[in-house]
């Protein structure tokens, strides 16, 4: 029936869902506009008179996920102490609209998920084509990048009240396992010049509490945190010490175990007491690229594997007193200097003679290792790859934001955007006002249907072309 209906007037149904959606739209801004604009005059009504003056009203937009919104809000004067006159908009700031601009909180999630995954040009057209917003790649860039800002603030908020001892986290732990990593991205032209190298390290830490097992062979960590940034290796360490500490009551940690490849900034940030062990992958790497002959390798790898590590030393260096090609005997060198410069992490952290607490019920203690995982999953997939470029202040904002998705923290981007702002009895009010003015329910006692007809619903003026026809199939 539905079929030979739309045949009928010509519709297809992907124009009908279309042109049903658009309508929906044009609905959901002009009751926005009407809220809005009713809510700003119970605010005029309400304000303390002898401190706000008005001075009239001004047109303003505002980004929906069903497109934008204009509507009209009163400006106020204020005089300060000081005799200082400024202007201020008391919806906008109820709205707490300067937070990212004039863009509503729905919108600015939708983006910031899609950015994790997507290019800013990719996903501005995805999200233009499943809302009824349009935006472009620069709008999308310009929401992140204030959102970044944000993140940044909170990060040295948290941190400076993390070198005043106010820190403390509520989950107690009595071994926690760290890795950290970096991965190199490429910069842009001006930042290129201005960091006069071409490319730039994102600083990946990750810390849990342990493993928990969610099916055969897999194993999930434990309360994770994940932190990154375009930053130094001291601030970077401060922070991530001060994330740790927002989640864990360190006083109540026996125990710290790292996993690393051994760069020097991240032993800058190893704690004394901290247990380290070179990360598995890059040990390994590193006899892959220094030494050439296959059966060498096969002998590293076993005495590794049996924790021989005095038996190890020795092999390389007759290895390396063998040969007679002097840039292989350079490269077994500096494989010599690398693991003699993690000599204590050679050997697995279960091996080092640690008096571990038990875990916690559910969890175990495993191998370390996961930090290139992460750091793939973290940064590479979506900002080292495709002959991408970043600006620092850019890409350290979208680093942040991946580590928040990572620890499952994306919320918190957009977190201050979302309070409780509307007062429920205006809220109710102001709904039942709207919807009185428009057409009343077709029957009482059967519950509220909404209107088809009046000012609030888009269907003002002449009746044609798609909105006659969506009208005439919905037997109006």
């Amino acid at each position: 029936m539905m079929n030979s209906m739309i045949k009928e007037n010509g519709v297809t149904f992907k124009e009908l869902e279309k042109n049903i959606y658009a309508w929906v739209c044009q609905i959901g801004r002009e009751f926005t506009k009407e809220f809005l604009e009713r809510y700003d005059r119970m605010l005029m009504e309400d304000r303390d008179k002898k401190k706000y003056r008005n001075k009239g009203a001004r047109q303003t937009t505002i980004k929906t996920v069903y497109g934008e919104v204009a509507y009209q809000r009163t400006v106020y004067e204020v005089i300060g102490e000081d005799g200082t006159r400024r202007f201020v908009y008391l919806l906008d700031e109820t709205l707490e609209l300067d937070q990212v601009g004039l863009i509503s909180t729905n919108m600015a999630q939708l983006l910031v998920k899609g950015i994790t995954e997507l290019s800013y040009r990719e996903c501005a057209s995805q999200v233009s084509e499943m809302t009824g917003q349009t935006i472009s790649a620069m709008g999308v860039w310009n929401v992140i990048q204030a959102l970044g800002e944000k993140v940044c603030e909170e990060e040295a908020e948290l941190t400076a009240e993390y070198r005043k001892g106010n820190v403390k986290g509520e989950k107690e732990a009595p071994v926690l396992f760290e890795e950290a990593d970096g991965v190199y991205i490429n910069l842009q032209g001006k930042d290129r010049k201005r960091q006069k190298q071409e490319k730039a390290e994102v600083k990946v830490g990750i810390a849990y509490e342990g493993w928990r097992k969610t099916g055969p062979d897999r194993y999930a960590l434990e309360n994770k945190v994940v932190v990154a940034g375009l930053s130094k290796a001291k601030e970077f360490q401060e922070y991530r010490e001060a994330a740790i500490a927002q989640e864990f009551n360190l006083d109540e940690v026996s125990q710290r175990i790292l996993n690393a490849d051994g760069a020097s900034w991240i032993k800058q940030v190893k704690d004394k007491s901290t247990c380290f062990q070179l990360d598995p992958f890059h040990r390994n790497k590193a006899v892959k690229e220094k030494i050439h002959e296959k059966a060498a390798q096969e002998t590293i790898f076993e005495l590794l594997r049996e924790e021989e590590t005095e038996e190890l030393f020795r092999y390389l260096e007759i290895y390396r007193d063998s040969l007679s090609d002097d840039e292989e005997r350079k490269d077994v060198e500096e494989l010599i200097r690398y693991y003699e410069n993690n000599r204590e992490g050679l050997v697995p952290y279960q091996s080092q003679g640690l008096k571990l607490p038990e875990a916690r019920e559910g969890l175990e203690y495993r191998s370390m290792g996961t930090m290139e995982n992460h750091v793939w999953s973290v940064i590479a997939k979506r900002m080292k790859h495709g002959h991408r470029s970043w600006s620092v202040r850019g890409g350290n904002h979208l680093a942040k934001i991946l580590a928040k998705k990572c620890s499952g923290k994306l919320c918190e981007v957009t977190e201050r955007l979302r309070r409780p702002v509307f007062e429920e009895e205006k809220v109710e009010e102001l709904y039942g006002e709207i919807l009185m003015s428009a057409k009343a329910p077709k029957k009482d006692g059967k519950g509220y249907e909404y209107p088809a007809m009046g000012h609030v619903v888009g269907l003002e003026g002449k009746i044609q072309g798609d909105r006659k026809r969506l009208l005439h199939m919905a037997g109006y």
